[in-house]
């Protein structure tokens, strides 16, 4: 911990995915928060945040970065770009909040955690959905044995119907598509509740331009709103459609998967089950809510079914409007940085595995043999 900082000037370092607006929004009203700029190599983008939002645009990275007062750089560009603005950022001591999942490879993505390791700064990426108000409880859940042992446990994520086809499951020089971009939150989730498995066994569904599906909500570009209803054919993307992967912890089966073409808007059917010896969970994460079976009575459980819900808002703009995901986020990244709270070695740790995991998934889809999880 180093001094508690009194007044936030921030940064936004890359402005392309759609996660800035909800941010921008809780940022907006926090007192002790002053914007102080933009920068996006799309210098369109960068005009119309100006002209909207009140952004200040900036030619660089750096020019934005230098200006007096910044301490908090929020970096949500494309993942190739990402590793750049954070490293620019830190070189200054500056807190980050970076887009998930933070690189567009493991190899890049370990570069870069190594190079943040030890830097006096403050750093998170945006996982905003392991701070759903329910993965608190699954954790207390599992932290107090409710379920016995657990043998079996999947997760489930998805994109709603063209939502692979969006432009940021479609970067050159990523490692995956849907999988990769939106997958990865699920993998945090998982890393965040079990810690990392040993073996990853993975495949990936690629499909030819089929029929033709109604998207609702399809976001043609960072600045189309909640998006509008689009035709388009099944499949043909530039990466993948969907995925699927067993993780091998030794004591359980973990297993993970995503579609890019589901009926549902964002997040709603994410799902995560675990079963044990002694109960049964089933959760989800946006809305919160679970439904857990207790086998036998322990202190503060009784025995059968019982369930929790903490309903928001559904809609189109799931995961691009304010919910208590992104609040929780911000609110824990603001007291981070107000306190100085450097120690961002479960952050750094934690987002690594979830590139790594993702890395095996995909390794094993093209050898087609289990891999081993490649940490440093």
């Amino acid at each position: 911990m180093l001094n508690e900082v009194k007044q936030l000037g921030v940064a936004f370092v890359g402005c392309t995915h759609p996660h800035i607006f909800p941010r921008y929004e809780l940022l907006s009203a926090q007192p002790d928060v002053r914007f102080v700029g933009c920068y996006d190599p799309d210098r369109g983008l960068a005009a119309a945040l100006e002209k909207k939002w009140g952004l200040r645009a900036f030619a660089t990275a750096e020019e934005l970065l230098d200006q007096p007062g910044v301490n908090f750089a929020i970096i949500e560009g494309w993942e190739p770009d990402n590793p750049h603005y954070v490293r620019a950022a830190v070189r200054r001591h500056q807190a980050v909040l970076l887009e998930k999942p933070g690189a567009p490879n493991l190899v890049e993505m370990q570069a870069l955690m190594n190079d943040i390791r030890g830097q006096p700064i403050v750093f998170q990426v945006g996982y905003m959905l392991r701070f759903s108000p329910v993965v608190p409880m699954i954790r207390r859940i599992l932290q107090d044995g409710i379920l016995g042992p657990i043998t079996l446990a999947r997760f489930h994520a998805a994109a709603p119907v063209g939502g692979a086809r969006e432009v940021w499951q479609s970067v050159p020089g990523d490692l995956g598509g849907v999988v990769y971009t939106d997958g990865c939150h699920m993998v945090d989730v998982i890393v965040h509740l079990l810690g990392v498995p040993r073996r990853v066994k993975g495949m990936t569904l690629k499909l030819p331009a089929g029929q033709t599906v109604l998207a609702h909500g399809f976001k043609t570009d960072t600045l189309s709103g909640l998006g509008e209803t689009v035709e388009m054919p099944l499949g043909g993307l530039m990466y993948e459609d969907g995925g699927a992967a067993i993780l091998d912890y030794g004591d359980k089966l973990v297993t993970f998967d995503v579609t890019g073409w589901e009926a549902h808007p964002w997040v709603e059917a994410w799902r995560v089950e675990l079963y044990g010896t002694d109960g049964t969970l089933h959760a989800g994460l946006n809305p919160p809510w679970y439904r857990l079976y207790v086998r036998n009575p322990r202190p503060g459980y009784t025995p059968g079914w019982q369930s929790w819900e903490g309903l928001e808002a559904m809609g189109l703009g799931t995961s691009l409007v304010v919910d208590a995901c992104y609040r929780h986020e911000m609110e824990h990244m603001l007291k981070r940085v107000r306190a100085w709270d450097t120690d961002n070695e479960a952050w750094i740790a934690e987002a690594e595995a979830v590139v790594a995991i993702l890395d095996a998934l995909f390794r094993s889809a093209r050898r087609g043999d289990e891999m081993t999880i490649s940490l440093t």
